[in-house]
């Protein structure tokens, strides 16, 4: 799951800090998608395929496919090289637009990410100066990042009040739920500004709120559970009520009863704080906050001076300590062992590579309970999502590996296709038989110019009409012969003549009226036959360079194929190298959590030990005295 801008604001800090921004790139859809392979690059953002994006969109750019949105695809390539952590190279293209003078709304939105750029590399100065710049024209997509951004910053040189004066604008956003978040944002601010009045005002305001939604659930709970340990002190009854305000199946459910029972410490009621801690001793033991209840139940106890089962309070909690202990032992030897990143990669079955860690796939191994505890940082998720983008670009590489010889036997296909249906015509065959053709027109054509100077149409009949000629001319011939012999077709003669002479004239007739047509007809065959001709002394000469060339053309797609593989088995060392790197650091990382669980832990197994130990040497004081424990 990729988390959202809003999801992220739900992890705010206790008691008052800002989270820090997310890396996330945005792209704004336009009004009207001109170039299709902008389309496809916009489909894959918006499907959160962002590796497939930003390969389509580098693709295009190389293609000179987006020249109508060249300045958008640049816009959306920073965003994502943001999102992957290459700040240098994002900050390379935002200042390249900048000096090519682009339109307001893109100079506005490089000017954004820049400043965002330097708030991550903690260049604070450097990225007020960004944020200056940015004027009315930036997306209305991004004026909610673009303002908590900037209460981020001063948040960060400690400017709480010009931080509280950046969020006002959000707490009247019409956005009642972006509102919410604005005003828990702005009572943090104002509360490290020292407006502790104004501050828990609206915290109040967002520990008051109705809503359905999970998220607005999670932000009423934390702004219940910060006012509650605000009040701790000073009010603990009204702490109290903020506290109780807080779900019992919520996330901070379990600081919410550890609070609770405080707050009852704080009034002396130690019977009623025993309530919430009993509660909360049942839950996982992994949240230091039950850890903590457990060891306060016996604190409680002995304060109502119910010392035996104050010793079987902290007995039990011995006994936990001691088994949490060795499960922290068992999760501290598969983190060195590099057990436990193989199980978080596994559990990872997406082709594309995201911007956040998918929490919800945790490895269900006895090593990974105390995972979430770990993972509550954001250094550790960015580490995390780094090794897995890597394990990912590798699982690619291995991938593209393997179909370099599927190319190679492709391209050895082609070589051998092609050399045979060369020889299968020779540029001496093909120029022999055109000049042949060549030879047979010329005589056409001087045949064509004698028949046009004489006018013979008669040389232009058709098959069919040279058969009719012909069968005239025997009949003419057989009439000839019987007006020489007597008998009694004599009779008939006259009348075959007179039809002899119709189909004569009629025949004549139709081949010297359409005399022009047959002409022109067969001019206009020549001069097709003349193109032909061009065409086929064109092919053969592309043909005559395509040999020429061929060898040489194959031979630079064999040694591209073989760059391309040696440059993919480089790529592969160097991910390994840096997987390697990055598993370092995150097992360091999971160390320093992991000791300071397991130093926390000792501390309270301490604590149990000292008091069941006190309470031990009060009973045996009060056996050799003759009296009873009470």
């Amino acid at each position: 799951m990729v988390f959202s801008f809003r999801s992220f604001r739900c992890l705010l800090l206790l008691p008052g800090a800002l989270l820090a921004l997310p890396v996330m790139a945005s792209a704004p859809l336009p009004q009207a998608v001109e170039d299709p392979h902008y389309g496809v690059v916009l489909y894959e953002f918006y499907q959160q395929n962002y590796f497939s994006a930003a390969v389509n969109l580098l693709t295009a750019q190389q293609l000179k496919r987006l020249k109508h949105h060249e300045d958008d695809a640049e816009i959306l390539l920073g965003g994502l090289y943001l999102s992957y952590g290459l700040h240098s190279e994002a900050e390379e293209i935002f200042k390249r637009l900048l000096d090519k003078r682009a339109s307001p709304s893109v100079r506005d939105r490089a000017w954004f990410y820049l400043g965002k750029i330097r708030y991550q590399k903690q260049l604070f100065p450097e990225a007020e100066a960004a944020l200056a710049q940015v004027g009315e024209a930036l997306d209305p997509s991004l004026q909610e990042e673009f303002r908590t951004l900037k209460a981020n910053l001063l948040m960060a040189q400690k400017k709480y009040t010009e931080a509280a004066e950046a969020l006002q604008g959000l707490v009247e956003d019409d956005d009642e739920e972006e509102a919410n978040y604005a005003r828990f944002n702005l009572g943090v601010a104002l509360i490290r500004a020292g407006r502790e009045k104004e501050g828990a005002d609206l915290l109040r305001q967002v520990a008051e709120l109705k809503s359905s939604a999970s998220d607005q659930k999670a932000l009423r709970d934390k702004a219940n559970l910060v006012l509650g340990f605000s009040l701790l002190k000073s009010a603990p009854v009204l702490a109290k009520d903020f506290f109780r305000r807080v779900r019992l199946n919520g996330p901070y459910s379990n600081k919410a009863l550890l609070g609770l029972g405080w707050a009852e410490v704080e009034l002396q009621r130690y019977e009623q704080a025993l309530v919430p801690w009993d509660e909360l001793a049942t839950r996982e033991k992994t949240d230091p906050a039950v850890f903590e209840a457990m060891l306060a139940r016996g604190n409680a106890l002995e304060r109502l001076r119910a010392f035996p089962q104050a010793m079987r309070a902290y007995s039990n909690a011995i006994v936990v300590f001691e088994q949490e202990l060795a499960a922290l032992n068992s999760t501290v030897a598969a983190v060195k062992a590099g057990r436990l990143w193989a199980d978080l990669l596994s559990q990872v079955s997406r082709d594309e590579m995201g911007w956040f860690w998918e929490a919800e796939l945790l490895p269900d191994t006895p090593e990974a309970k105390y995972l979430p505890t770990v993972m509550a940082g954001h250094g550790f998720h960015e580490a995390i999502k780094n090794l897995r983008d890597l394990w990912f670009l590798d699982r690619n590489l291995a991938r593209w590996s393997t179909e370099v010889p599927a190319l190679q036997d492709m391209l050895a296909l082609r070589r051998t296709t092609y050399e045979d249906q060369l020889d299968k015509l020779t540029p001496e065959q093909t120029l022999s038989h055109v000049l042949d053709v060549r030879t047979s027109r010329d005589i056409y054509a001087d045949e064509l110019k004698r028949i046009g100077e004489s006018g013979d149409a008669f040389a232009l009949l058709s098959g069919e009409e040279q058969k009719r000629m012909q069968r005239l001319a025997r009949v003419e011939e057989r009439i000839w012969r019987l007006s020489s012999q007597p008998g009694r077709h004599s009779r008939r003669l006259a009348s075959w003549r007179e039809k002899y002479r119709l189909y004569k004239g009629l025949l004549d007739y139709d081949v010297e009226t359409t005399f022009a047509i047959r002409y022109r007809k067969v001019q206009k065959s020549l001069n097709s036959l003349d193109a032909e001709l061009e065409e086929t002394l064109r092919r053969q000469n592309s043909l005559q360079r395509v040999r020429a060339t061929a060898p040489a053309n194959f031979a630079g797609y064999a040694q591209d194929i073989e760059n391309k593989r040696q440059r993919i088995v480089g790529l592969r060392k160097d991910i390994k190298a840096a997987f390697d790197e990055q598993q370092r650091q995150l097992q360091s990382m999971a160390d320093v959590e992991l000791d300071r669980l397991r130093l926390r832990l000792v501390d309270y197994l301490d604590q149990a030990r000292f008091s069941l130990a006190h309470l031990q040497d009060l009973a045996t004081d009060a056996a050799e005295s003759g009296k009873e424990l009470k």
